[in-house]
């Protein structure tokens, strides 16, 4: 895998927020050693698999809230939201080169997070394994099975870095999250329950699919670019394209019966909180 030189702060303006991010990500590397360990990604999705078993022994699903799933979501959704603020408005900056084009011509990841957090996800996909080999539900394990799969494919490939830009999908699930959880009251249900379908929607059904599409076109433009044949397999812009396919899809089918749902609930059809989390669906 390919490893960016250090990238010159200097060169953003004075109170930009990339400035700040890319300060605080250099202050991460200097505290936690990343550089030398960040591209591990087997290493780190043993580490967050054994770390979210901790989370569940723990927790325990305290007030009926999935404490993993929302821990994972809320690293992985928040730090792809920081690597995707960093592609779009430092990347060509600092680089030269604007993302995801810069990735795809295999010139490394722009910060250590942006190689971190696909291994991350693809601890949570073992985890799911597991925990739904333990109370016997296929759901869970298919899902697993699924996150682990795509999220392994682009590490082993030594790419995480490109995948990154689509887990800005689980911000919506921090709502999900808090859907069946015991301690909120009526309004703050539907609260938390309109804003996950905003989220869902403008995450999952607008933005994710907008940066799926400019890595494939990125991909498939540069599929015979010996530069990008340094590190992408023949392969690769064909497994993106029908990836990216059958989640944005799985997604609009998801979306189309959360519409239903809320429509029921809303309406006072169904009970404001029966069958408000995956687990009890």
């Amino acid at each position: 895998m390919t490893r960016r030189p250090t990238l010159d702060i200097s060169i953003l303006k004075d109170g930009e927020t990339s400035a700040y991010l890319l300060s605080a990500i250099r202050t991460f590397d200097d505290v936690t050693n990343a550089p030398n360990w960040s591209q591990s990604s087997r290493y780190i999705a043993i580490v967050s698999a054994v770390l979210l078993a901790i989370i569940h022994k723990l927790s325990k699903r305290r007030y009926n809230v999935n404490w993993c799933s929302l821990t994972h979501a809320f690293v992985t959704g928040g730090l792809s939201f920081i690597c995707v603020w960093l592609n779009v408005f430092a990347a060509e900056s600092l680089t030269g080169t604007p993302e995801p084009l810069g990735s795809v011509l295999c010139k490394g990841p722009l910060t250590t997070i942006h190689s971190i957090i696909a291994a991350i996800t693809m601890g949570f996909g073992i985890f799911d394994i597991t925990e739904g080999i333990g109370i016997g539900k296929i759901d869970f394990i298919l899902h697993g099975v699924a996150t682990f799969s795509v999220m392994a494919y682009f590490c082993e490939v030594g790419v995480p870095e490109i995948i990154v830009p689509m887990l800005m999908m689980e911000i919506s699930t921090l709502n999900l999250g808090f859907m069946g959880a015991t301690f909120m009251t009526n309004a703050t249900t539907y609260v938390n329950i309109g804003m996950f379908s905003i989220n869902f929607l403008v995450f999952r059904l607008i933005i994710c699919p907008y940066l799926w599409w400019g890595i494939f076109v990125a991909t498939w433009e540069n599929r015979y670019n010996p530069e990008s044949q340094e590190c992408l397999p023949w392969h690769f812009t064909y497994v993106t394209f029908f990836f990216g396919m059958f989640f944005n899809c799985l997604n609009t089918f998801w979306y189309y019966k959360i519409v239903k749902k809320v429509y029921l609930k809303f309406s006072g059809k169904e009970h404001l909180k029966e069958l408000n989390t995956a687990k009890d669906s």
